[in-house]
């Protein structure tokens, strides 16, 4: 059957060969059937009953003939009239049936009723469930009205009456009538079933290609852990190696030249945790340290660095900080929260170019183990448009096109800030208009670090590490320098070996308070090293406190799951290496 269709609707399918919509189709073919069986009857029933010279039904048949034979020729010419085809068939179709009913036949007959499903099919499938009502009440009326005016309720399936269609007309008719109907009802079930097909086709091709993208983020991360580690990396020399080198008392002019190189290093460590961190809340991988810290002296440090930038360009920087904060230990992450102070600060004076940059701390609410700090950061700059308030919060987008070309920058700052607050629970709010400055601001809720888990409160830090035994495993030479200069500024001599099977070794030959372990190494790299000494029989060894020491970005989740107890990101900041060696000698001290 379904060859015989196809070769049937062969021209229809031909008129609509570019469109892809299955009901469309299915609409086309329907009328098109119902056109080409009506032009097909039309002339069986004048081929029949023009010999037998009813002349009546001859030019019944021929008027309908040359209606249906003339819209059909306009369905293939013009596919775009479908609608109007259409209703002007169904109008012919209701005509039969009412003239059939109360002209001719003057009951309700074989023939009637099948015009009558014809026109209703027809109706609903064509044009629709609305207009399919329309004309299924206008066809019906006859019907009803036949029977209400006292008529008889026999359906009759013959063709006695004072009208009588020729044999075999009738029964050819009949026939036909049955085929249209049951062609109306297959190519429409055809539709739907291949709607069907194609959502499934659709929905396997959506997995297929869910599985690429999966691989494909796979890939990206992949890719940007590597980039992290091999840019971080050497960036980790720089800034340790320039900050050991200020610390050693250089002169006033090496002084500046060494504050230049850092503050270089800064930027091009910001810009690739930019890129990188972006792409690491994208993918919901980021999550949040809690670090014990003093939040002024943190907000200090981080100002220090602002400050010297401002007055590269004759600015004037202030941090005011609330006199109830000026004690307070804190629980967070200093990590996220500097990429906050230096993407705001650095914005603001990227786009000011005279007047003054403000810091300002201020306590919200404070209990015995909560504090709810605003951070603010206003300048004088150039100001936003209100219009443009909403645009700066999105990827890779400034307030205005000029401003790349004239500040530079790469529009991720202000995005990165506001994943990175969403984080802590926060919103970042802005205040501003051309040529009026602008003010940022958010609020964060802190942990108060209990007295007992304080640190000393000092400017600089008075612990003697001395006593803590340090390996460090790390295969680039210039890291492992850094690291031992950094470890012996602060009383400790550390073990240093190349590659995690030394460390492996190592840890089985002595008793260690910590390790720190870079992950990607050759022989055997960070992961593979901590499982190893995880699953030492000495519980001591198997237990030894691990902090993977990693450039990368995106894999905290990954350092948590395989064994470590910490992370300490490249470069090292002294205040961040401070908190780690201050929890390993609460921990040593706990287990003594």
């Amino acid at each position: 059957m379904h060859k015989l269709l196809t070769q049937l609707t062969l021209p229809a399918t031909n008129a609509l060969k570019h469109e892809d919509d299955n009901y469309l189709r299915s609409r086309f073919i329907i009328c098109y059937t119902i056109l080409l069986f009506s032009i097909i009857k039309g002339l069986i029933v004048i081929g029949i009953v023009l010999p037998k010279q009813q002349t009546t039904q001859v030019v019944r048949a021929a008027i309908s003939t040359l209606v249906y034979g003339v819209l059909l020729w306009r369905l293939l010419t013009k596919p775009s009239a479908l609608k109007p085809i259409a209703h002007m068939m169904l109008g012919m179709g209701i005509a039969l049936v009412w003239t059939s009913i109360f002209l001719y036949a003057k009951q309700i007959n074989l023939i009637a009723l099948q015009f009558l499903f014809m026109v209703i099919m027809g109706s609903f499938y064509i044009l629709g469930s609305r207009l399919g009502i329309i004309y299924a009440v206008v066809c019906t009326t006859p019907i009803i009205g036949f029977l209400a005016m006292g008529g008889d309720a026999t359906v009759y399936l013959n063709h006695s009456d004072f009208q009588q269609l020729a044999t075999p007309a009738y029964e050819l008719l009949a026939a036909l009538n049955f085929i249209t109907i049951i062609i109306c009802q297959y190519m429409f079930y055809e539709a739907f079933m291949q709607n069907i097909r194609d959502k499934e086709a659709l929905n396997n091709r959506l997995k297929v290609s869910m599985l690429e993208a999966q691989k494909l983020a796979a890939t990206k991360s992949s890719f940007l852990s590597t980039m992290s580690h091999e840019l971080r990396t050497p960036l980790n020399s720089v800034i340790g190696i320039t900050e050991l080198l200020i610390e050693d008392k250089p002169e006033e002019r090496q002084k500046e030249n060494l504050h230049i190189l850092q503050h270089s290093a800064n930027d091009l460590l910001s810009l690739i945790n930019n890129v990188l961190d972006y792409s690491k809340i994208d993918s919901d991988k980021m999550v949040l340290e809690k670090v014990s810290f003093r939040l002024s002296e943190f907000m200090q440090n981080i100002c220090t660095s602002l400050r010297v930038k401002a007055k590269s360009k004759k600015l004037d920087f202030v941090l005011e900080t609330d006199p109830q904060l000026e004690k307070l230990w804190v629980s967070s992450d200093p990590t996220r929260l500097s990429q906050l102070m230096y993407n705001l600060g650095g914005n603001a004076i990227k786009f000011t170019e005279h007047g003054s940059i403000t810091v300002r701390l201020q306590c919200l609410s404070i209990s015995d183990d909560k504090a709810t700090v605003q951070f603010s950061i206003t300048d004088t700059g150039i100001g936003i448009h209100p219009d443009k308030h909403e645009a700066i919060f999105e990827s890779f987008t400034q307030a205005e096109s000029h401003t790349t070309r004239k500040y530079g920058g790469t529009g991720l700052g202000l995005a990165i800030v506001k994943q990175i607050l969403s984080l802590f629970g926060s919103e970042l709010h802005l205040e501003s208009s051309p040529g009026n400055g602008s003010k940022f601001s958010f609020t964060i809720p802190f942990t108060i670090v209990a007295q007992t888990q304080k640190a000393a409160d000092t400017d600089t830090p008075q612990t003697d590490y001395s006593h803590l035994r340090i390996l460090v495993a790390e295969d680039n030479d210039v890291n492992r320098l850094l690291m031992r200069k950094q470890l012996e500024k602060l009383n400790i001599q550390a073990t240093l070996v190349e590659n995690g099977q030394l460390a492996f070794e190592a840890c089985v030959n002595n008793d260690y308070d910590a390790i720190l372990m870079d992950l990607h190494m050759p022989v055997l790299n960070g992961y593979e090293a901590v499982h190893k000494i995880r699953t030492l029989e000495d519980n001591n060894k198997a237990n030894t406190y691990i902090i993977a020491f990693t450039a990368s970005v995106t894999e905290q989740q990954e350092i948590f799951g395989s064994g470590f107890n910490d992370f300490l990101y490249k470069p090292v900041n002294m205040t961040e290496l401070h908190n780690k060696l201050e929890n390993i000698t609460a921990r040593k001290q706990l287990m003594l």
